[in-house]
């Protein structure tokens, strides 16, 4: 009878401390659970913090966001620290822990953690050169505006792509519209402006400097690009510069017949090189210039005086001294092919040209237009 007791008595303690060593690691499994679930609830939440503002046209400053990261993290961590020290299976906390860190990076590190970043971007770095940029405007400071504007294009071309690395396109596209597609208009409507300040700055420097041809050239760039400018009605800055281009263009204009001329008596050096080593040419005569606005051909071997033309010579002609127009006509013109042919009546070769001056009435135009008779005569 007493051994039966016994026998009874710790069958029963057995199976209370089975039930109770199951029910602790079934409870304790739970907890996890609980933890985990919690954590997933607060992580999903992450991208809605700014998404769900967006759909309704609002951006969510990222101030507004830190708490709601550093909760993130802090419980992030903290419920992967309690997997890692739970009583699960090896594989059973690897599986979990992988699924927090897979749901961790889409929430936050591909999405709210960014968007922060491209809020802070926008605000801390494309607001302050475009208020920059207003302010000098509005004071017509074109230096300051200048400075400004390549701040803006580096920023737009080699920083501005982090305004696109978050998850949600309604507060990508928000954010897009709010700040960079501004960004991208006032750096298109300042491009042509600031070129062509900085191409006055480059002229007064050249000017001071005597560089008079270059400055006339570098003129003519300028004068390439105002119709490019927006409209000055509308626009008191571009208004205020086209007085900058007014300016220069007096000083050049000023400038400019002298400069005219000393252009076309270097690209007349610069035709008689050509000429003297291109084969179709040397080989029949020899370029050589002794006067202003003139060239000299001696002739070396005969031709017929269409191929000689059409071997090139008017071509270069035109090209090396910036001819555009023949007698008032465009020189590929049929008006100035006749007038040509009236130059050389009665001529079937070179020699007969020789001992004779042939007088054109060109313009040439290397910055500005210059009229001239040029003077080719054949010996």
């Amino acid at each position: 009878m007493g051994k039966r007791f016994w026998k009874q008595t710790a069958a029963a303690v057995l199976l209370t401390s089975s039930v109770l060593s199951f029910s602790s690691v079934t409870s304790a499994n739970t907890s996890v659970d609980q933890s985990i679930n919690k954590v997933k609830a607060e992580l999903n939440r992450g991208t809605t913090h700014y998404v769900n503002p967006a759909l309704n046209g609002q951006l969510v400053p990222s101030s507004k966001l830190y708490q709601a990261l550093n909760s993130a993290k802090i419980n992030y961590q903290k419920t992967r620290n309690v997997v890692s020290t739970s009583n699960l299976s090896s594989a059973q906390k690897q599986s979990k822990i992988k699924e927090l860190d897979t749901l961790y990076n889409e929430k936050i590190s591909r999405g709210l953690i960014p968007y922060i970043d491209a809020y802070n971007y926008a605000t801390k770095y494309l607001v302050p050169i475009l208020n920059e940029i207003n302010a000098a405007e509005s004071r017509n400071d074109f230096a300051t505006v200048e400075k400004e504007y390549h701040k803006l294009s580096y920023q737009l071309k080699g920083r501005s792509a982090i305004l696109y690395r978050f998850s949600g396109k309604a507060a990508r596209d928000l954010l897009l519209d709010n700040y960079k597609k501004t960004a991208d208009s006032k750096r298109d409507e300042l491009m042509v402006p600031v070129t062509i300040y900085m191409k006055i700055v480059k002229i007064n420097d050249l000017l001071a400097n005597g560089k008079n041809a270059e400055a006339i050239a570098l003129y003519a760039e300028i004068d390439a690009l105002l119709n490019r400018l927006p409209n000055a009605s509308t626009n008191k800055f571009v208004a205020a510069l086209l007085e900058e281009v007014k300016k220069v263009k007096t000083a050049i204009d000023g400038i400019s017949t002298s400069a005219q001329q000393e252009i076309l008596t270097t690209k007349v050096e610069s035709l008689v090189t050509e000429l003297n080593t291109t084969p179709n040419f040397s080989n029949i005569a020899t370029a050589s210039t002794t006067g202003t606005n003139s060239l000299t051909v001696t002739i070396n071997n005969d031709l017929p005086i269409v191929v000689f033309l059409g071997q090139g010579f008017f071509t270069t002609f035109n090209t090396q001294l910036g001819v555009t127009h023949i007698n008032g006509f465009e020189p590929a013109s049929a008006e100035a092919v006749s007038f040509l042919q009236t130059k050389f009546v009665g001529v079937d070769s070179l020699a007969d040209l020789k001992g004779k001056n042939v007088s054109l009435p060109v313009t040439v135009n290397n910055g500005s237009p210059l009229n001239v008779d040029f003077t080719i005569t054949f010996q």
